[in-house]
Parts: C-alpha cells; structure tokens; sequence
C-alpha cells in the first residue's frame, strides 16, 4: 500500500474496471487522516518534516521556531503584535509615531526643569553685554574703545591747582572691571608766558582699582610758531607727574600712551597742574583727544596668534 496522486486513483475506477484490495488501500493512504496526520509540535519545530497537517496550534509553534517575532526592551508583542513601551533610555536620531514624554527616562525631568519662554538674563548668555532675547539685531564690533575729542578750545583756570584737562561733557572715562587698556592722547595746550611747570595726572573715582598705570609722556615746550624744546618721562600711576623743567613758553604739546589694568571699575578723569599760574589765557585747544582700548582681561598677555 502506498500514497499515489490523484490520476492513478481516478484511474482504479474508470467505467468498467473493479477496483482491488490494494487499491483500496492506496485510495485511504492517500487521503488525510486527521487523527495520524495532524503535526505533533515537536514535529512543527522540524523543517524535515513535509507530510504532516498544522493546526493554529503548531502553526504558531511553527512561527515561533522559524520566524519569530523580536522582542523590543526584551518585552514580547501581546496578542495582538502590540507592545506597550513604559521605559526607554538612550538616544536615537528620531522617532516616530507616537510616545509619551514621561516613557522616556529622565524627559519629564529634563522638560520640567527648562524655560518655557527664554527669559532675560536667566542662563541666557549675551553678546557685548546684550541679551540675545527678543527682536531685532545684535550689534557685534570690535575692542571696547572710549575716545574723547575736542570740538572746541576749553578755557583752563588760571591757577597753580590740580585741574580737569577736559570739559564736563568729555572728561569721564568709565572703565569696566577686571580689564587691561591700552591708551593714548595727545593735549594741545596754550598758556601765559610767567615761568612754570607742567604736571599731568589723574583721578580715580566711583571705585575705580588701578593695580597698575604705566605709561611714557613726551612734552614739547615752544614759543608760538617757534621751534619746541623737549623732553620724556617714564610715569607710574596716576598721581601727577612734572613733566618739564621751568618754562616761558606759551605753547604746549603733550603726548602720552601707556597701558592700565584695573579690577574693580569707576571714572578715570585727565587732570593738570601748573607750578605757578601762568597768567594770560590758557586753553586745552580743539583737537586735543583721549582714547582707551580695552584689549582683555586685567591679566591679559598677549591678543592674537602670540606664544
């Protein structure tokens, strides 16, 4: 007795012919048994085996052994495929569908602890002490630079005391804590003939800490028109400094420029002296300038490619 297909089978029983014991048996072993042919599921776990029948049983063994399912955060899909994710950590490039913030490790808190709404000066950085919140642009330029500058001649006193070198309207220059100057300036003076020396200096105020004021004077001496005498001197801090020796001459030229740290800031004010007063009339002529440049921190060394 053996399977045989269909064509043999019909064949036993052609019109006119009488089908035998054998064939017979060929007829029932070719038919599905539902009890003998039904896979085990040990037989739905072997891919040797082609003459068995599954039922959804051994069909989902099957699957399972030879096409299974991935697990995801080592949780298996429910019935329906599905996986309900309760913790997700890492990071991804993206994501897509739909997660809930408080699925992922640590989100919530991450979210809760940030600005809805970016507020000034609340860890927001700036840019040249401008909050980059809100309209409009940002003005980005170079060193800090604070220049004064003459427009018109400025009358000074008469006297042998301590004054501004500048007018009200440019005599203050307000520096910022914990940075290096470089500065420089040039007054243009003119005075009366009685003999004298010229001092300059400054004055700090509104908590202004120098921790160092190093600069070089040149002073020029001559009659109006005429040939100047000179002479240079090295000066420390900003106490006033006589730059020249006696003089009648009613012309002036000082320039100076010199580098100053400070770590706490304030107003700087130029200041001269005369010895004696110089009578006629004494003016700081329109021209005469002041200009700090603030190049770094008040330990700066060096600016630029420099080692």
């Amino acid at each position: 007795m053996a399977t045989k297909n269909r064509g043999i089978l019909k064949s036993y029983f052609e019109t006119g012919k009488r089908p035998i014991q054998e064939e017979f048996e060929n007829l029932i072993d070719s038919q599905l048994n539902i009890e003998e042919d039904k896979a085990s599921e040990a037989d739905a776990q072997n891919d040797q085996i082609d003459n068995k029948y599954l039922t959804p049983k051994t069909v989902k063994k099957s699957i399972e052994t030879f096409a299974p399912v991935k697990k995801v955060n080592n949780i298996t899909p429910d019935s329906n495929g599905n996986i309900v994710v309760t913790n997700v950590s890492g990071t991804a490039s993206s994501i897509t569908g739909t997660i809930s913030k408080n699925q992922v490790t640590g989100l919530e808190n991450d979210l809760n602890n940030k600005q809805n709404v970016l507020v000034s000066g609340t860890n927001v950085k700036t840019i040249n002490g401008q909050s980059i919140v809100g309209s409009g642009d940002l003005s980005v330029s170079g060193p800090v630079k604070l220049i004064g500058v003459l427009s018109s001649n400025f009358t000074l006193s008469n006297s042998n005391t301590s004054q501004n070198a500048f007018p009200p309207s440019s005599d203050a220059y307000t520096l910022t804590a914990n940075k290096t100057y470089f500065f420089k300036g040039k007054f243009l003076i003119t005075n009366g003939s009685i003999s004298h020396t010229t001092a300059m200096g400054w004055v700090a105020t509104t908590g202004l800490n120098i921790t160092s004021m190093e600069y070089v004077v040149q002073i020029f001496s001559s009659a109006l028109n005429g040939i100047s005498t000179s002479s240079s001197v090295q000066v420390s801090g900003v106490a006033n400094k006589v730059l020249n020796a006696a003089s009648t001459a009613v012309t002036t030229t000082i320039e100076f420029e010199g580098v100053l740290r400070c770590t706490t800031g304030g107003v700087l004010t130029p200041q001269l002296a005369f010895s004696a007063a110089p009578g006629g009339t004494n003016q700081m002529k329109v021209g005469s300038f002041i200009e700090f440049i603030e190049i770094g921190s008040d330990t700066v060394q060096t600016v630029g490619n420099v080692n």
